[in-house]
Protein backbone atom coordinates (compact mmCIF):
# COMPACT_ATOMS: atom_id res chain seq x y z
CA UNK A 1 0.00 0.00 0.00
CA UNK A 2 1.32 3.40 -1.25
CA UNK A 3 2.12 5.81 1.39
CA UNK A 4 -1.01 8.40 -0.40
CA UNK A 5 -3.25 5.13 -0.07
CA UNK A 6 -1.94 4.59 4.33
CA UNK A 7 -2.75 8.38 4.78
CA UNK A 8 -6.40 8.00 3.24
CA UNK A 9 -7.06 4.79 5.09
CA UNK A 10 -6.06 6.37 8.43
CA UNK A 11 -8.31 9.45 7.55
CA UNK A 12 -11.14 7.56 6.83
CA UNK A 13 -10.43 5.99 10.07
CA UNK A 14 -10.52 8.76 11.80
CA UNK A 15 -13.48 10.66 9.92
CA UNK A 16 -15.62 7.30 11.22
CA UNK A 17 -14.82 7.59 14.97
CA UNK A 18 -18.22 8.52 14.97
CA UNK A 19 -20.23 6.87 12.35
CA UNK A 20 -19.77 2.54 12.83
CA UNK A 21 -22.29 2.29 10.07
CA UNK A 22 -20.08 4.17 7.30
CA UNK A 23 -17.08 2.20 8.72
CA UNK A 24 -18.45 -1.07 8.25
CA UNK A 25 -19.85 -0.25 4.54
CA UNK A 26 -16.22 1.21 3.65
CA UNK A 27 -13.80 -1.42 5.74
CA UNK A 28 -15.01 -4.62 4.10
CA UNK A 29 -15.56 -5.69 0.43
CA UNK A 30 -19.65 -5.83 0.63
CA UNK A 31 -20.71 -8.28 -2.23
CA UNK A 32 -17.25 -9.47 -3.08
CA UNK A 33 -16.34 -13.35 -3.49
CA UNK A 34 -15.98 -13.70 0.44
CA UNK A 35 -19.25 -11.54 1.00
CA UNK A 36 -21.40 -12.93 -2.28
CA UNK A 37 -25.04 -12.06 -1.38
CA UNK A 38 -24.40 -9.63 1.25
CA UNK A 39 -25.13 -5.99 0.78
CA UNK A 40 -24.35 -4.96 4.30
CA UNK A 41 -25.69 -5.42 7.92
CA UNK A 42 -28.86 -6.34 8.56
CA UNK A 43 -31.87 -3.42 9.93
CA UNK A 44 -31.18 -3.84 13.74
CA UNK A 45 -27.09 -3.33 13.22
CA UNK A 46 -27.69 -0.35 11.44
CA UNK A 47 -30.54 0.92 14.34
CA UNK A 48 -28.03 0.20 16.90
CA UNK A 49 -25.48 1.96 14.96
CA UNK A 50 -27.11 5.38 14.82
CA UNK A 51 -27.62 4.91 18.51
CA UNK A 52 -23.87 4.22 19.23
CA UNK A 53 -23.03 7.11 16.72
CA UNK A 54 -25.68 9.76 18.89
CA UNK A 55 -23.58 8.31 21.89
CA UNK A 56 -20.51 9.63 20.39
CA UNK A 57 -21.33 13.06 19.18
CA UNK A 58 -21.99 13.95 22.63
CA UNK A 59 -20.54 14.79 25.66
CA UNK A 60 -19.89 11.17 26.51
CA UNK A 61 -20.14 12.29 30.13
CA UNK A 62 -22.11 8.75 30.97
CA UNK A 63 -21.34 5.71 29.75
CA UNK A 64 -23.33 4.27 26.84
CA UNK A 65 -25.13 0.89 28.11
CA UNK A 66 -27.04 -1.63 25.39
CA UNK A 67 -28.49 -4.77 25.87
CA UNK A 68 -29.71 -7.04 23.33
CA UNK A 69 -31.56 -10.21 23.27
CA UNK A 70 -31.87 -12.23 20.02
CA UNK A 71 -33.14 -15.26 19.15
CA UNK A 72 -30.76 -17.97 17.15
CA UNK A 73 -29.22 -16.73 13.57
CA UNK A 74 -29.48 -12.84 14.26
CA UNK A 75 -25.75 -11.98 13.40
CA UNK A 76 -24.91 -10.82 16.62
CA UNK A 77 -21.83 -12.73 16.29
CA UNK A 78 -21.08 -10.29 13.20
CA UNK A 79 -22.36 -7.64 15.38
CA UNK A 80 -19.81 -7.84 18.04
CA UNK A 81 -17.10 -8.63 16.14
CA UNK A 82 -17.00 -5.92 13.57
CA UNK A 83 -17.92 -3.28 16.73
CA UNK A 84 -14.61 -4.23 18.47
CA UNK A 85 -12.85 -3.70 15.26
CA UNK A 86 -14.21 -0.43 14.95
CA UNK A 87 -13.42 0.61 17.87
CA UNK A 88 -9.78 -0.55 17.57
CA UNK A 89 -9.63 1.12 14.02
CA UNK A 90 -11.00 4.68 14.99
CA UNK A 91 -9.73 5.71 18.45
CA UNK A 92 -5.55 6.14 19.99
CA UNK A 93 -4.69 3.51 22.92
CA UNK A 94 -8.60 2.27 23.32
CA UNK A 95 -8.95 -0.71 26.18
CA UNK A 96 -11.52 -3.24 24.58
CA UNK A 97 -12.61 -6.44 27.07
CA UNK A 98 -14.57 -9.11 25.59
CA UNK A 99 -15.66 -12.01 27.24
CA UNK A 100 -18.61 -14.63 27.17
CA UNK A 101 -20.50 -17.25 29.23
CA UNK A 102 -17.75 -20.28 28.20
CA UNK A 103 -14.56 -20.20 27.02
CA UNK A 104 -15.74 -21.93 23.96
CA UNK A 105 -18.67 -19.06 23.38
CA UNK A 106 -15.38 -16.51 23.61
CA UNK A 107 -13.68 -18.44 21.37
CA UNK A 108 -16.37 -18.12 18.76
CA UNK A 109 -16.82 -14.41 19.08
CA UNK A 110 -13.30 -14.26 19.01
CA UNK A 111 -12.49 -16.56 15.69
CA UNK A 112 -15.41 -13.55 14.17
CA UNK A 113 -13.06 -10.86 14.98
CA UNK A 114 -10.23 -13.01 13.26
CA UNK A 115 -12.13 -13.76 9.88
CA UNK A 116 -13.61 -9.81 9.51
CA UNK A 117 -9.79 -9.01 10.27
CA UNK A 118 -8.70 -11.00 7.78
CA UNK A 119 -11.01 -9.19 5.33
CA UNK A 120 -10.14 -5.41 6.50
CA UNK A 121 -8.63 -2.71 4.47
CA UNK A 122 -6.14 -2.46 7.53
CA UNK A 123 -5.66 -6.02 8.81
CA UNK A 124 -1.93 -5.09 8.57
CA UNK A 125 -2.19 -2.24 11.17
CA UNK A 126 -3.21 -5.68 13.73
CA UNK A 127 -2.41 -8.54 15.08
CA UNK A 128 -4.77 -11.23 15.84
CA UNK A 129 -3.90 -14.00 18.74
CA UNK A 130 -6.16 -16.48 20.49
CA UNK A 131 -6.51 -13.73 23.61
CA UNK A 132 -5.51 -10.79 22.19
CA UNK A 133 -6.06 -8.21 19.43
CA UNK A 134 -3.49 -5.33 19.31
CA UNK A 135 -2.46 -2.73 17.43
CA UNK A 136 1.09 -3.54 16.31
CA UNK A 137 2.76 -0.10 16.50
CA UNK A 138 1.88 0.44 19.99
CA UNK A 139 0.30 -2.74 22.08
CA UNK A 140 0.94 -2.51 24.84
CA UNK A 141 -1.68 0.84 25.41
CA UNK A 142 -3.97 0.19 22.10
CA UNK A 143 -5.18 -3.01 22.33
CA UNK A 144 -8.50 -5.60 22.88
CA UNK A 145 -8.58 -8.59 25.13
CA UNK A 146 -10.19 -11.62 25.63
CA UNK A 147 -10.76 -12.92 28.70
CA UNK A 148 -12.81 -15.81 30.64
CA UNK A 149 -15.37 -14.71 33.40
CA UNK A 150 -14.41 -15.90 36.59
CA UNK A 151 -16.93 -15.85 39.58
CA UNK A 152 -13.59 -15.57 42.13
CA UNK A 153 -11.44 -13.76 39.94
CA UNK A 154 -13.22 -10.62 39.10
CA UNK A 155 -10.55 -8.79 39.16
CA UNK A 156 -9.68 -9.58 35.78
CA UNK A 157 -12.32 -7.51 34.14
CA UNK A 158 -11.12 -4.59 35.91
CA UNK A 159 -10.32 -1.35 33.79
CA UNK A 160 -7.93 0.66 33.26
CA UNK A 161 -9.77 3.98 33.68
CA UNK A 162 -8.49 5.25 30.30
CA UNK A 163 -10.68 6.85 27.69
CA UNK A 164 -12.38 5.04 25.17
CA UNK A 165 -12.96 1.93 26.88
CA UNK A 166 -15.39 -1.32 25.55
CA UNK A 167 -16.53 -3.60 27.75
CA UNK A 168 -18.58 -6.30 25.45
CA UNK A 169 -20.29 -9.69 27.09
CA UNK A 170 -21.50 -12.29 24.84
CA UNK A 171 -23.95 -14.82 26.13
CA UNK A 172 -24.37 -12.26 29.04
CA UNK A 173 -27.63 -13.53 30.42
CA UNK A 174 -25.26 -16.44 32.08
CA UNK A 175 -22.69 -14.41 33.36
CA UNK A 176 -22.72 -14.00 36.96
CA UNK A 177 -23.59 -10.34 38.72
CA UNK A 178 -20.44 -10.04 40.31
CA UNK A 179 -19.06 -9.93 36.92
CA UNK A 180 -21.25 -7.33 35.74
CA UNK A 181 -20.60 -5.12 38.70
CA UNK A 182 -17.01 -4.76 38.30
CA UNK A 183 -17.79 -4.02 34.39
CA UNK A 184 -19.67 -1.15 35.60
CA UNK A 185 -17.26 0.12 38.27
CA UNK A 186 -14.53 -0.29 34.95
CA UNK A 187 -16.83 2.78 32.93
CA UNK A 188 -15.73 5.68 34.95
CA UNK A 189 -13.84 7.78 32.34
CA UNK A 190 -15.76 9.57 29.38
CA UNK A 191 -16.68 7.69 26.07
CA UNK A 192 -17.05 4.11 27.89
CA UNK A 193 -19.47 1.74 26.22
CA UNK A 194 -20.51 -1.61 27.59
CA UNK A 195 -22.57 -3.92 25.13
CA UNK A 196 -23.78 -6.90 26.06
CA UNK A 197 -25.51 -9.49 23.84
CA UNK A 198 -27.06 -13.14 23.83
CA UNK A 199 -29.81 -15.61 24.21
CA UNK A 200 -32.07 -14.21 26.68
CA UNK A 201 -32.01 -17.78 28.53
CA UNK A 202 -32.17 -17.11 32.10
CA UNK A 203 -35.55 -14.83 33.52
CA UNK A 204 -33.21 -13.54 36.39
CA UNK A 205 -29.73 -11.82 36.96
CA UNK A 206 -27.92 -8.64 35.54
CA UNK A 207 -28.41 -8.95 31.48
CA UNK A 208 -32.68 -9.68 32.65
CA UNK A 209 -32.51 -6.92 34.83
CA UNK A 210 -31.35 -4.20 32.11
CA UNK A 211 -34.69 -5.00 30.33
CA UNK A 212 -37.13 -5.91 33.26
CA UNK A 213 -35.95 -4.46 36.61
CA UNK A 214 -36.59 -0.22 37.33
CA UNK A 215 -33.74 0.15 38.95
CA UNK A 216 -31.55 -0.71 36.34
CA UNK A 217 -33.51 -0.80 32.71
CA UNK A 218 -33.39 3.18 32.80
CA UNK A 219 -29.77 2.94 32.01
CA UNK A 220 -29.83 0.71 29.32
CA UNK A 221 -31.06 1.27 25.53
CA UNK A 222 -32.45 -2.54 25.00
CA UNK A 223 -33.14 -4.76 22.04
CA UNK A 224 -35.21 -7.85 21.64
CA UNK A 225 -34.39 -9.25 18.58
CA UNK A 226 -36.97 -11.67 16.61
CA UNK A 227 -35.29 -14.27 14.32
CA UNK A 228 -37.77 -14.10 11.74
CA UNK A 229 -36.92 -10.76 11.41
CA UNK A 230 -33.32 -11.16 10.30
CA UNK A 231 -31.70 -12.17 6.81
CA UNK A 232 -28.98 -14.60 8.43
CA UNK A 233 -31.62 -16.40 10.11
CA UNK A 234 -33.91 -17.30 7.15
CA UNK A 235 -31.54 -17.78 4.61
CA UNK A 236 -32.24 -21.25 5.47
CA UNK A 237 -35.52 -20.53 4.35
CA UNK A 238 -38.77 -18.79 5.11
CA UNK A 239 -40.32 -21.50 6.48
CA UNK A 240 -37.64 -23.12 8.65
CA UNK A 241 -38.15 -21.02 11.73
CA UNK A 242 -42.20 -21.35 11.31
CA UNK A 243 -41.36 -25.10 12.04
CA UNK A 244 -39.20 -24.41 14.22
CA UNK A 245 -41.99 -22.76 16.81
CA UNK A 246 -44.43 -25.35 15.71
CA UNK A 247 -42.04 -28.47 17.21
CA UNK A 248 -41.16 -26.18 20.11
CA UNK A 249 -44.91 -26.24 20.80
CA UNK A 250 -45.72 -22.72 19.84
CA UNK A 251 -44.38 -19.03 20.47
CA UNK A 252 -46.19 -19.26 24.21
CA UNK A 253 -43.51 -22.20 24.75
CA UNK A 254 -39.99 -20.63 26.69
CA UNK A 255 -37.81 -22.53 24.11
CA UNK A 256 -39.26 -21.07 21.12
CA UNK A 257 -39.19 -17.20 23.19
CA UNK A 258 -35.40 -17.99 24.36
CA UNK A 259 -33.89 -19.27 20.58
CA UNK A 260 -36.52 -17.33 18.17
CA UNK A 261 -38.26 -14.51 19.83
CA UNK A 262 -35.44 -12.88 21.31
CA UNK A 263 -37.90 -13.04 24.75
CA UNK A 264 -36.99 -14.32 28.11
CA UNK A 265 -38.48 -16.87 29.26
CA UNK A 266 -41.10 -17.41 32.13
CA UNK A 267 -39.52 -20.32 33.67
CA UNK A 268 -35.84 -20.97 32.73
CA UNK A 269 -34.79 -23.58 31.50
CA UNK A 270 -34.25 -26.13 34.70
CA UNK A 271 -35.39 -23.81 36.95
CA UNK A 272 -38.12 -25.30 39.46
CA UNK A 273 -39.94 -21.71 40.24
CA UNK A 274 -41.29 -19.61 37.34
CA UNK A 275 -41.12 -15.89 37.28
CA UNK A 276 -44.84 -15.61 36.72
CA UNK A 277 -46.09 -17.64 39.25
CA UNK A 278 -43.64 -15.04 41.84
CA UNK A 279 -44.62 -12.13 40.32
CA UNK A 280 -48.82 -13.06 40.73
CA UNK A 281 -47.97 -14.11 43.94
CA UNK A 282 -46.12 -10.93 44.81
CA UNK A 283 -49.36 -8.96 43.58
CA UNK A 284 -52.03 -11.19 45.23
CA UNK A 285 -53.83 -10.21 48.82
CA UNK A 286 -55.27 -13.13 50.11
CA UNK A 287 -57.69 -12.87 53.02
CA UNK A 288 -58.60 -15.16 56.07
CA UNK A 289 -55.43 -16.12 56.85
CA UNK A 290 -55.21 -15.54 60.59
CA UNK A 291 -56.86 -18.58 61.84
CA UNK A 292 -54.01 -20.64 60.45
CA UNK A 293 -50.75 -21.61 62.68
CA UNK A 294 -47.95 -19.70 62.74
CA UNK A 295 -44.78 -20.91 61.26
CA UNK A 296 -41.07 -19.40 61.15
CA UNK A 297 -38.24 -20.54 58.96
CA UNK A 298 -34.74 -19.48 59.77
CA UNK A 299 -31.97 -19.90 57.27
CA UNK A 300 -28.54 -19.47 58.82
CA UNK A 301 -25.68 -17.76 56.80
CA UNK A 302 -22.39 -20.22 55.51
CA UNK A 303 -20.98 -17.54 53.32
CA UNK A 304 -19.05 -14.14 54.18
CA UNK A 305 -21.47 -11.74 52.07
CA UNK A 306 -24.61 -13.68 52.84
CA UNK A 307 -26.86 -13.02 55.74
CA UNK A 308 -28.98 -15.40 58.20
CA UNK A 309 -32.85 -15.03 57.32
CA UNK A 310 -36.09 -15.22 58.98
CA UNK A 311 -39.44 -15.84 57.11
CA UNK A 312 -43.22 -16.12 58.86
CA UNK A 313 -45.55 -17.66 57.36
CA UNK A 314 -49.55 -17.36 58.23
CA UNK A 315 -50.82 -20.24 55.86
CA UNK A 316 -51.29 -18.57 52.26
CA UNK A 317 -49.36 -15.79 53.38
CA UNK A 318 -45.93 -14.98 54.06
CA UNK A 319 -44.82 -11.84 55.78
CA UNK A 320 -41.74 -9.74 55.00
CA UNK A 321 -38.34 -10.85 55.20
CA UNK A 322 -36.25 -10.52 58.78
CA UNK A 323 -32.77 -10.00 58.23
CA UNK A 324 -30.93 -11.44 61.20
CA UNK A 325 -28.35 -8.82 61.81
CA UNK A 326 -24.36 -10.07 61.71
CA UNK A 327 -22.60 -11.06 64.55
CA UNK A 328 -21.65 -14.13 65.78
CA UNK A 329 -24.01 -16.96 66.40
CA UNK A 330 -24.76 -16.60 69.93
CA UNK A 331 -25.69 -12.98 69.05
CA UNK A 332 -27.47 -14.45 65.64
CA UNK A 333 -29.16 -16.57 68.41
CA UNK A 334 -30.48 -14.29 70.79
CA UNK A 335 -32.16 -12.15 67.87
CA UNK A 336 -34.01 -15.31 66.38
CA UNK A 337 -35.07 -16.05 69.95
CA UNK A 338 -36.70 -12.55 70.37
CA UNK A 339 -38.50 -12.85 67.32
CA UNK A 340 -39.76 -16.13 68.34
CA UNK A 341 -41.02 -14.81 71.68
CA UNK A 342 -42.58 -11.49 69.72
CA UNK A 343 -44.36 -13.82 67.01
CA UNK A 344 -45.08 -17.02 68.87
CA UNK A 345 -45.68 -19.13 65.85
CA UNK A 346 -46.18 -22.98 66.28
CA UNK A 347 -43.30 -24.05 64.84
CA UNK A 348 -39.60 -22.97 64.26
CA UNK A 349 -37.79 -24.40 61.79
CA UNK A 350 -33.69 -23.68 61.71
CA UNK A 351 -31.32 -24.52 59.47
CA UNK A 352 -29.35 -26.83 61.44
CA UNK A 353 -26.82 -28.01 58.93
CA UNK A 354 -23.03 -26.64 59.45
CA UNK A 355 -22.80 -23.68 61.49
CA UNK A 356 -26.51 -23.48 61.92
CA UNK A 357 -25.91 -26.19 64.11
CA UNK A 358 -24.74 -24.03 67.28
CA UNK A 359 -27.74 -21.55 66.31
CA UNK A 360 -29.92 -24.67 67.33
CA UNK A 361 -28.25 -25.51 70.24
CA UNK A 362 -28.19 -21.92 72.32
CA UNK A 363 -31.86 -21.34 71.40
CA UNK A 364 -32.59 -24.82 72.87
CA UNK A 365 -30.32 -23.73 75.72
CA UNK A 366 -32.78 -20.33 75.83
CA UNK A 367 -35.55 -22.17 76.58
CA UNK A 368 -36.93 -22.33 72.60
CA UNK A 369 -38.66 -25.25 71.36
CA UNK A 370 -37.44 -25.11 67.64
CA UNK A 371 -36.91 -27.89 64.77
CA UNK A 372 -33.48 -28.84 63.92
CA UNK A 373 -34.06 -29.13 60.01
CA UNK A 374 -30.97 -30.25 58.11
CA UNK A 375 -31.67 -30.27 54.11
CA UNK A 376 -28.82 -32.82 53.53
CA UNK A 377 -31.03 -35.92 55.40
CA UNK A 378 -33.92 -37.71 54.09
CA UNK A 379 -37.02 -36.95 52.94
CA UNK A 380 -40.39 -37.74 54.60
CA UNK A 381 -41.67 -38.98 50.65
CA UNK A 382 -39.14 -41.27 48.64
CA UNK A 383 -39.94 -38.96 44.97
CA UNK A 384 -37.22 -36.52 46.55
CA UNK A 385 -33.83 -37.35 47.37
CA UNK A 386 -33.56 -34.98 50.38
CA UNK A 387 -35.57 -32.92 52.42
CA UNK A 388 -33.96 -30.00 51.17
CA UNK A 389 -35.93 -31.15 47.60
CA UNK A 390 -39.26 -31.80 48.97
CA UNK A 391 -39.10 -28.52 51.10
CA UNK A 392 -38.76 -26.35 47.90
CA UNK A 393 -41.24 -28.89 46.34
CA UNK A 394 -43.59 -28.38 48.39
CA UNK A 395 -42.91 -24.33 48.38
CA UNK A 396 -42.95 -24.23 44.62
CA UNK A 397 -46.71 -26.00 44.46
CA UNK A 398 -47.66 -23.67 47.62
CA UNK A 399 -46.49 -20.77 45.13
CA UNK A 400 -47.99 -21.79 41.53
CA UNK A 401 -51.62 -22.60 43.34
CA UNK A 402 -51.97 -18.89 42.25
CA UNK A 403 -53.81 -18.08 45.88
CA UNK A 404 -50.87 -17.35 48.21
CA UNK A 405 -49.42 -13.61 49.15
CA UNK A 406 -45.63 -13.27 48.62
CA UNK A 407 -44.28 -9.96 49.81
CA UNK A 408 -43.24 -7.73 46.97
CA UNK A 409 -39.26 -7.95 47.33
CA UNK A 410 -37.23 -8.07 44.51
CA UNK A 411 -34.17 -9.92 46.45
CA UNK A 412 -36.72 -13.01 47.04
CA UNK A 413 -38.12 -13.37 44.07
CA UNK A 414 -34.48 -13.81 42.91
CA UNK A 415 -34.13 -15.73 45.30
CA UNK A 416 -36.62 -18.03 44.65
CA UNK A 417 -36.70 -18.47 40.77
CA UNK A 418 -33.00 -18.94 40.45
CA UNK A 419 -32.88 -22.60 41.68
CA UNK A 420 -32.54 -25.51 39.01
CA UNK A 421 -33.70 -29.02 39.65
CA UNK A 422 -33.24 -32.45 37.75
CA UNK A 423 -33.78 -35.98 38.62
CA UNK A 424 -31.14 -38.61 39.69
CA UNK A 425 -31.26 -42.11 37.40
CA UNK A 426 -34.04 -43.03 39.85
CA UNK A 427 -36.08 -40.46 39.22
CA UNK A 428 -35.81 -39.24 42.35
CA UNK A 429 -35.95 -35.10 42.15
CA UNK A 430 -32.96 -33.63 43.11
CA UNK A 431 -31.95 -29.83 43.63
CA UNK A 432 -28.78 -27.61 42.42
CA UNK A 433 -26.27 -27.21 45.02
CA UNK A 434 -26.15 -24.26 47.04
CA UNK A 435 -22.18 -24.06 46.70
CA UNK A 436 -22.75 -24.27 42.82
CA UNK A 437 -25.46 -21.48 42.67
CA UNK A 438 -23.06 -19.34 44.69
CA UNK A 439 -19.97 -20.50 42.01
CA UNK A 440 -22.13 -19.33 39.05
CA UNK A 441 -24.25 -16.12 40.05
CA UNK A 442 -22.40 -15.03 43.07
CA UNK A 443 -24.93 -15.44 45.83
CA UNK A 444 -27.26 -17.68 48.06
CA UNK A 445 -31.06 -18.18 47.92
CA UNK A 446 -30.97 -17.87 51.92
CA UNK A 447 -34.34 -15.78 51.58
CA UNK A 448 -36.32 -18.36 49.90
CA UNK A 449 -34.31 -20.82 51.77
CA UNK A 450 -35.50 -19.35 54.58
CA UNK A 451 -39.31 -19.34 52.85
CA UNK A 452 -38.77 -23.16 52.45
CA UNK A 453 -37.85 -24.02 56.17
CA UNK A 454 -41.66 -23.37 56.67
CA UNK A 455 -42.73 -26.36 54.54
CA UNK A 456 -40.20 -28.71 56.40
CA UNK A 457 -42.70 -30.12 58.47
CA UNK A 458 -46.97 -30.01 58.37
CA UNK A 459 -48.18 -28.39 61.62
CA UNK A 460 -51.62 -29.38 63.15
CA UNK A 461 -54.04 -26.43 62.78
CA UNK A 462 -56.17 -26.19 65.94
CA UNK A 463 -57.82 -23.24 65.79
CA UNK A 464 -61.28 -24.51 64.46
CA UNK A 465 -61.18 -27.63 67.03
CA UNK A 466 -64.03 -29.26 67.81
CA UNK A 467 -65.45 -31.20 71.10
CA UNK A 468 -65.02 -34.58 70.65
CA UNK A 469 -67.95 -37.07 72.25
CA UNK A 470 -65.65 -40.13 73.42
CA UNK A 471 -67.47 -42.76 72.92
CA UNK A 472 -66.77 -42.28 69.18
CA UNK A 473 -63.99 -44.07 70.18
CA UNK A 474 -65.60 -46.87 72.73
CA UNK A 475 -65.04 -50.44 71.11
CA UNK A 476 -68.08 -51.13 69.48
Amino acid sequence: MSKQDEHELAQACVEFRDDPYRFVMFMWPWGSRDLEGWDGPDWWHREQYAVISEYCRGDGALPLRMATATGHGTGKTFHAATLIYWFMSTRANPQVVVTSNTEAQLGKTWRELSKWHQMALNRHWFEWTATSFYYKANPSTWNAKAVPWSATNTNAFAGTHENDTLMLFDEASEIVDAVWEVADGALTTPYSMFLCFGNPTRNSGRFYQAFRDDRFKRYWRTWQIDSRKCRASTRQGPDYLEQLLEQYGGPEDDRAKTRVLGQFPEKASGKLISMAAVERAMKTQVEMFEYAPKVMGVDIARYGDNQSEIVLRQGRKAFPVIRVPKGDLMMQAHFIGEQIRLQRPALTCVDGAGVGAGVVDRLRQLGYQVMDVNGGNSSINPRFLNKRAEMWWELKEWIETGECELPPDLELKKHLTIVGYDFTDKGRVRLERKDDIVQEYGFSPDRADALALTFAYPVADFADEREVDPAVFEDS
